[in-house]
């Protein structure tokens, strides 16, 4: 199965008020600390879908603004096949947890792979090219998100930590994470 990483990087950023795949934490863009993690599960080739340039990873910009990451899941299927996702803000997404999904999804026919927490995580996993009918029939029917289209059916699911799945949209919540990295890098 190839698998193309691709980091989402779209989106306004309104209650970060800049863009968050560009952000520093400490010393590296967010986006690219989800690159690495996918990269280091062994999947090539990572791309960043949506976005400003300015990152080290060949983004492949939104067709058509606003129309949700629904409509970004099928353009990117439609592009590049299979496609392991995960947001820019969420820049803990670990590679086991990146492995745990790509080997899930070697070893089930159902068509995408989801990580859960406390709850399904429906922009962080894997999209096979066969949940293409299935994503573009709840998109013209009106959907949005892949959260209002997906059945239990259609879904094999990986735990993933709280830490793994925690997604990074204020500036009081990167403060949060830059301090606790911090904190983890002078006591180790």
């Amino acid at each position: 199965m190839k698998i193309t990483g691709a980091v989402l990087c779209g989106g306004a950023s309104t209650r970060m008020r800049q863009d968050k795949a560009s952000l520093m934490l400490t010393g590296r863009p967010m986006a690219e600390w989800v690159a690495d993690a996918m990269r280091e599960a062994g999947v090539e080739p990572v791309i960043a879908l949506g976005g400003q340039e300015g990152l080290s990873l060949p983004v492949v910009p939104d067709e058509i603004e606003d129309q949700g990451p629904l409509y970004i899941l099928i353009s990117a299927l439609e592009r590049l096949g299979d496609i392991l996702v995960c947001p820019c803000d969420v820049p803990l997404a670990s590679a086991k947890l990146f492995r745990s999904i790509v080997d899930a999804g070697a070893g089930t026919d159902k068509p995408v792979v989801l990580a859960k927490c406390t709850q399904l995580q429906p922009l962080i996993g894997l999209y096979k090219a066969s949940s293409i009918d299935l994503l573009k029939a709840g998109y013209e029917g009106g959907k949005r998100g892949p959260k209002l289209v997906l059945e239990e059916h259609d879904v094999e699911v990986v735990d993933a930590s709280a830490e793994e799945t925690q997604n990074i949209n204020t500036p009081a919540q990167f403060k949060a994470l830059v301090d606790d990295l911090t904190i983890r890098n002078h006591e180790s």
